[in-house]
């Protein structure tokens, strides 16, 4: 009976939510009636066309027409529903069957079609009609980090979780719902974006006169750039009316994630359900991580990992030892997140504990292993190099693919010129060739001051005399000494950058290089240098390996 009065208040805010949303369309028509009204009697009742009504005439055309424009016909947002690599049930058929079988035991309509696509996702999209009243095919898009990152017990429950949201008997409402929230957001957000662009035009126009007047000896006049116009206000009115439509949706929304939850304990059992949850927000966040600190390092410098690894390469972080260890701690410690009354999802803690209170349940026969979810797709490494062709920029096809040792190395080295070249140009400047040892005849000869006053610095240091601008200059000249002398070893094959899942590349020199080094680079750059030790150190670099050794 309690869930009979929960399904029926459901539905009620989803009717509600329906009407509410067809009553933001029916005020934007309102705005522009009334604005046709208004104007309409203003000219019958007086007779005739002044110059008053002319401008009263204008300024509804600029009210009425951006409301029209933006709410009615402009396109909203594209599916992005069809993106991805395509996994036909001919080359996959085994993650075809167990999307079949989840989509089954649910009793619901399986996917006409299923695509891999590059973010932490899982969704099934139907194309619906009506503002998702009338059904239509569906399709599933799964996360390539999805499958690299949780075991296939994990992946049967958040696959079971998509298609329960599609059991339930409100669902053509709570789709309504899910379509008119893209819909007002999207309206509102166009309205802010054509306010910006106003206000830019605006500065620019602005910009422009004051310039002109200056060239001709007078004051800039107009400095206020406005907020964006008419459009700025519309987009606050409609703003009001989308936070009530929000508010009632958002528990429609929420209830439809715990419903879904709950059928994916069925199917894909507690536990698994309960893990998928904790583990989908730290993939989320080991994905960024290794996309910006791994995957992406060597794009400036033209490089990319081997085919497959771009996106593959996630699987090397989360099986190293010790971030599997770190991975786990953060799915064991979920924040303290405080409910947003507009989010459309309940935070992340209070779904893992509505889980875990469920009784316990094994899933369905035949599903929940705990091998990796990678191992459902053949040749998942051919899968992945077709996914980075799509979803990669054109010109990465014109990047040289490495594999990670080198990738790392090469990336490193690139960033060890880029950081070298301010001392480069500073000893060109000076007459100096750009090497290591020049700089070090430089420092002998008493010209480290000319050399730091050609390298940047703040102003303070810049403006610094005697003793001050020594100690500014001394962390200056260590820091290009040590670039200079870590590309003269790189040269010589004696500094390498060693690849590492669990922290930064490090800097491997030769025997007790490492050790020597810092006090080399003191003694440089001291009051009184002494260039002698690292000359030594490099002296050593280009002297041949000894063959007995």
């Amino acid at each position: 009976m309690s869930t009979e009065r929960t399904g029926m208040r459901t539905s009620t805010r989803a009717l509600l939510a329906v009407t509410l949303l067809a009553g933001f369309y029916l005020l934007a028509a309102a705005i522009v009636a009334g604005l046709v009204w208004l104007n309409f009697e203003l000219i019958v009742n007086t007779g005739r066309f002044s110059l008053g009504t002319a401008k009263i005439v204008l300024f509804s055309a600029a009210i009425a027409y951006p409301v029209v424009r933006v709410v009615f016909l402009t396109r909203r947002p594209r599916d992005d529903s069809h993106d991805g690599l395509p996994l036909t049930r001919e080359e996959q058929p085994e993650l075809w069957d167990r999307v079949d079988r989840i989509a089954a035991a649910t009793g619901v309509r399986g996917p006409a079609e299923i695509r891999l696509v590059p973010q932490v996702n899982a969704g099934v999209y139907e194309e619906t009609k009506l503002l998702g009243l009338i059904p239509g095919p569906r399709h599933l898009v799964i996360g390539a980090p999805l499958l690299i990152g949780l075991t296939e017990a994990e992946l049967d429950s958040v696959l079971a979780h998509e298609f329960g949201h599609y059991a339930n008997n409100d669902v053509r409402l709570a789709a309504a719902t899910v379509a008119g929230r893209a819909a007002i957001g999207h309206t509102i957000a166009t309205l802010h974006h054509g306010a910006d662009q106003n206000v830019a035009e605006r500065t620019s126009e602005i910009a422009a006169k004051n310039a002109a007047r200056e060239a001709r000896g007078r004051k800039a006049r107009d400095t206020d750039a406005g907020n964006g116009g008419v459009e700025r206000y519309l987009a606050k009115l409609f703003t009001l009316y989308a936070k009530l439509y929000f508010r009632v949706s958002e528990s429609i929304s929420r209830s439809q994630e715990y419903a879904a939850d709950r059928h994916a304990a069925r199917i894909a059992g507690r536990d698994a359900t309960a893990s998928a949850l904790r583990r989908i927000p730290v993939l989320d966040a080991a994905q960024g991580f290794y996309l910006n600190s791994y995957a992406t390092m060597g794009v400036g410098a033209g490089l990319l990992p081997l085919p497959g690894q771009f996106f593959g390469g996630l699987d090397r972080l989360l099986t190293d030892p010790e971030r599997r260890e770190e991975l786990t701690g953060m799915g064991m410690e979920l924040p303290d997140e405080q409910p947003d009354p507009y989010d459309s999802h309940p935070p992340i803690k209070q779904r893992v504990a509505a889980v875990e209170a469920l009784p316990d349940t094994p899933g369905l026969p035949g599903l929940g292993e705990d091998r990796p979810a990678l191992g459902l797709l053949r040749d998942p490494q051919r899968r992945l190099a077709e996914l980075e062709t799509l979803a990669l920029i054109p010109e990465a096809a014109q990047m040289r693919r490495l594999d990670w040792p080198e990738l790392v190395h090469e990336a490193m080295l690139a960033y060890a010129r880029e950081e070298a070249e301010p001392v480069l140009r500073a000893l060109t400047d000076s007459g100096l060739p750009g090497t290591a040892e020049a700089m070090l005849d430089a420092l002998d000869a008493g010209r480290s001051a000319e050399i730091a006053g050609r390298l940047p610095q703040s102003q303070e240091s810049a403006q610094a005399t005697g003793r001050a601008a020594r100690e500014f200059h001394r962390p200056l000249l260590r820091r290009a000494l040590r670039a200079l002398t870590v590309l003269a070893l790189a040269s010589q094959q004696q500094a390498r950058w060693e690849l590492s899942w669990s922290r930064p590349a490090a800097l491997v020199l030769p025997g007790d290089t490492g050790e020597r080094l810092p006090e080399a680079l003191d003694a440089a750059v001291a009051d009184v240098p002494d260039t002698a030790p690292l000359r030594a150190l490099l002296a050593e670099a280009a002297a041949p390996a000894d063959p007995q050794s």
